[in-house]
């Protein structure tokens, strides 16, 4: 199925009086669910749904516990995933504290086999 987008105009802040260019914006459209995976792997394996599942969701909640005690998570070839966030700039090195983080994110690095299959990936414009 190919990834779906569509064409949004966007001025040149630089520029504010120049007409917009368009660009291809992707669309997320659909959604896989952790019950989804687990009936997937149910009907190409000998393993049930339900021990699937909880399988699933003992490693994604152990993979949450380990971001959140600053490790970085490796998931085989598939991503990577870790802590990030941005802080307050400060004079010195001395004044800068746990209260100087502004934000928390999670960084998602994909893998080879996710790098990969995004090249094979087609495009098709909606509408």
């Amino acid at each position: 199925m190919p990834i779906t987008f569509n064409a949004v105009p966007k001025k040149n802040p630089q520029n504010p009086n120049d007409p917009p260019k368009y660009y291809a914006n992707i669309i997320g459209e659909g959604k896989t669910t952790l019950s989804d995976l687990a009936k997937y792997a149910s009907t190409v394996s000998t393993v049930s749904k339900a021990d699937i599942l909880a399988v699933l969701e003992s490693t994604f909640s152990k993979i949450a516990d380990d971001v959140a005690d600053g490790k970085i998570v490796y998931v085989g070839e598939y991503f990577t995933l870790q802590a990030g966030g941005s802080s307050e700039g400060k004079e010195t090195a001395d004044e800068v504290n746990a209260s100087s983080i502004k934000s928390v994110r999670t960084l998602f690095r994909p893998g080879k086999m996710i790098k990969d299959a995004l090249k094979l990936a087609t495009f098709q414009k909606k509408g």
